[in-house]
């Protein structure tokens, strides 16, 4: 382990450890990852609940959506407070510190991994309800959407498990795995502005059809509509990540040693946890009306309460 990340990293935080810079950079990062917290937790149980609690919602695409959400709900419960704790632990060479850092490590790897595939799918998904819209449900069948998404997990866990072999290597594996999900997302985008474009030149030539061409379109209008909202997804996804792979790729070109200021980037990769499940409730109507149906449960039980605890 001489020559690992950690201890690179180590190595350039002992360097300013002693420094008011430091201090407050840890404090400041620290803070916002406690904010983070409850923010990724409580949207992304919502979008979970409502899905759970309303039957209708469970489609393909549903799944990956759940995926995504089980994902950055584990951010939101093990990743941002192992960050905070390591954050605020004092330097150390000792094998309990190497261990926590190895453990974050993990576990950004597994859950941060499952996001950038999940959402990798969703874009590749989109570009299938449009490309083929009337095949569509034969082509990602429910059956399907579970096996690919437990497919993620499971990739996932196995590239993890880099860290035992070499942890040097995770940096230029991350940064691999990262272009490419973007690259295939951008590239799929793509794919999905010039059949969107068709879509409406075809639309503009048909206005006056007969009524029987019109469903044909309005699901064309729904995958259009769909294929919009997951770009916005993917835009959220590669601000959020566009830092961590700047940074890591700084460190590989250049063997930097690894600033505590870096740890921003890390942050705004965890922030991308925290944004999805609200950019879900605000685009996705169904979504969004199962949420306020919950939130309305809740106000009207804690009402109730309230009234019992008067009256008692």
């Amino acid at each position: 382990m001489a020559n690992s990340t950690v201890d690179m990293m180590l190595d350039g935080l002992e360097s300013d450890e002693e420094s008011s810079p430091f201090e407050t950079s840890v404090i400041i990062n620290s803070v916002l990852n406690a904010l983070l917290i409850p923010i990724c937790i409580a949207g992304n149980v919502l979008v979970l609940a409502a899905v759970w609690r309303n039957p209708s919602l469970r489609t393909p695409s549903t799944i990956l959506l759940c995926s995504l959400a089980v994902s950055d709900l584990f951010v939101g419960f093990l990743v941002l407070p192992v960050n905070i704790a390591i954050a605020l632990t004092p330097l150390s060479r000792s094998s309990s510190y190497l261990r926590l850092s190895q453990a974050r490590t993990f576990l950004i790897i597994q859950l941060c991994g499952v996001s950038l595939d999940t959402m990798t799918a969703i874009s590749v998904d989109r570009y299938l309800a449009l490309r083929y819209h009337m095949r569509y449900p034969n082509l990602m069948t429910f059956k399907r959407a579970m096996y690919v998404a437990a497919t993620f997990w499971c990739e996932n866990f196995i590239l993890s498990l880099l860290i035992i072999w070499k942890t040097n290597a995770i940096l230029l594996v991350g940064i691999v795995f990262v272009a490419l999900c973007l690259l295939i997302s951008a590239i799929t985008y793509c794919a999905i502005y010039r059949i969107v474009r068709h879509h409406q030149h075809q639309m503009h030539a048909q206005q006056q059809a007969v009524q029987s061409m019109n469903a044909e379109q309005n699901c064309k209008i729904q995958a259009k509509k769909r294929a919009v909202n997951s770009f916005i997804y993917y835009i959220c996804m590669l601000l959020c990540y566009f830092p961590w792979a700047v940074s890591s790729l700084i460190w590989v070109t250049y063997k930097e040693h690894w600033n505590i200021r870096w740890y921003f980037a890390d942050t705004f990769m965890f922030m991308n946890s925290a944004i999805n499940p609200f950019l879900y409730i605000w685009r996705n109507r169904e979504i969004r009306r199962a949420v306020l149906k919950i939130r309305r449960k809740i106000l009207c039980k804690t009402d109730e309460e309230n009234l019992n605890n008067i009256d008692q």
